[in-house]
């Protein structure tokens, strides 16, 4: 009798542990299918019920600290990082993503012990940073002769990125409530519009209108380009795979650059561009002042990695084939927001080229002999924080100019400053 009724307790402990088993992995999958789909904020909130059983767990650690990185949350991301450092599965690249971490959190001298350590690193995007920081000096050396100012008449709560100036009047696009990094289709919603404001000055403006509100009804993501003439805009929005490819089954969205001429009063006026695809993003456009050349970021097949600035050249009326900027100006991380200045120089942001932490603003002089571009370097302080610096558009001269950056509070409320060197 007393063995019947310890098998049947040992069954009963068994079933119950084989089940919460059960349960456990379905939240583990449940995280990773919204983790696929783009919803981190949700995807986040599901790894950390799985981690309050599991609480030493790499993978879900790791995929909850990267969830919050991707929403631009990073006082909650340094919650997971620890225990994916302490594991024995921890990556050089975990390393970096956690000294990024612990720079957007102030805490600058553990960040630099951190990636003073990834010199040895075999990877060796990974090590430039740990080498870099050898002189840190070279990201502080020019700040004095630059001044950046915060623009009135255009902040907000909200999110104000991606400043174009044409003529007296700034645009820029503006975005409410913001849950990821802007450079992730997450939805084709019409969260994001296009503002203008007249100048007054340099850092003050007024009079804020809607800009080409028509054409922009059906959404617009990310930086917007004009033509010098003003007659050809570039912009992108955030599509549904089913829409760009019918035979596709994908809920997916993905980013699709259009044109189309922003004077017009008509809504259905935007032309695709030729090589949009519902395998990848094409997205940030930049027409440089003589219209021949279209710069954009994409993660389509030809890239080092994540996304990679591309440039097509206008050759009898139509773009040619996307052609990749190659090792010098991308990484293995992501290369995005480019900008093409009058003078041919290109600036763009990225997250993988050693700098302060986030997104960095970099800029590569033109090489006149071949039409490429000599090695990028960091813009520096004050133009570049610990935070994302990014959108950043050239005045005549190249010495000043607009920029965008979260620096003010480390969460989603991105704002636009002036800076003159």
């Amino acid at each position: 009798m007393i063995k019947k009724i310890f098998f049947i307790v040992s069954l009963f402990i068994g079933l119950n542990a084989t089940f919460f088993s059960q349960t456990i992995n379905s939240k583990l999958i449940k995280a990773d299918k919204l983790f696929i789909k783009h919803e981190y904020v949700g995807a986040a909130k599901v790894y950390e019920q799985y981690l309050r059983s599991y609480p030493k767990d790499y993978y879900a650690s790791r995929q909850a600290a990267i969830c919050y990185k991707k929403t631009n949350n990073q006082n909650q991301a340094i919650d997971h990082w620890p225990n994916v450092i302490e594991s024995s599965k921890v990556t050089d690249g975990d390393r970096l993503d956690y000294a990024k971490c612990l720079l957007a959190n102030y805490r600058i001298q553990d960040a630099k012990m951190m990636i003073n350590f990834l010199r040895t690193s075999s990877d060796k995007a990974i090590a430039a940073w740990g080498f870099a920081y050898t002189n840190t000096n070279q990201f502080y050396q020019d700040s004095a002769g630059c001044k950046i100012t915060e623009v009135e008449g255009v902040n907000t709560k909200e999110a104000e990125f991606c400043p174009l100036l044409v003529n007296d009047r700034l645009l820029y696009v503006t975005e409410k409530n913001k849950t990821s990094r802007i450079f992730v289709a997450t939805g084709n919603d019409n969260n994001c519009s296009v503002n203008s404001v007249t100048k007054k000055d340099n850092t003050h403006f007024a009079d804020n209108k809607s800009y080409a509100k028509k054409i922009l009804s059906k959404g617009v993501c990310g930086q917007i380009s004009l033509s010098a003439d003003e007659t050809t805009m570039y912009y992108c929005r955030s599509v549904s795979a089913k829409n760009i490819n019918k035979v596709s089954e994908s809920g997916l969205y993905k980013f699709q650059l259009y044109s189309c001429d922003p004077n017009s009063d008509r809504s259905n006026v935007s032309t695709p561009f030729t090589y949009n695809s519902a395998d990848y993003d094409c997205m940030h456009p930049s027409i440089s002042k003589d219209g021949l050349r279209l710069y954009f970021s994409s993660d389509m097949k030809g890239t080092l990695g994540g996304k990679d600035i591309f440039v097509c050249e206008l050759v009898n009326g139509a773009w040619s084939t996307p052609k990749n900027l190659g090792v010098l100006i991308n990484t293995p991380g992501d290369e995005v927001f480019p900008h093409i200045n009058d003078e041919g120089v290109l600036y763009y942001a990225s997250d993988n080229l050693p700098g302060l932490g986030g997104l960095d603003i970099f800029y590569a002089e033109p090489n006149k002999d071949d039409g490429t571009f000599f090695t990028p370097k960091n813009a520096g302080t004050p133009i570049n924080s610990q935070f994302d610096d990014y959108g950043i558009y050239l005045l005549k001269g190249g010495k000043a100019g607009y920029f965008s950056s979260n620096r003010k509070n480390n969460i989603q409320d991105d704002d636009i400053y002036y800076f003159v060197k």
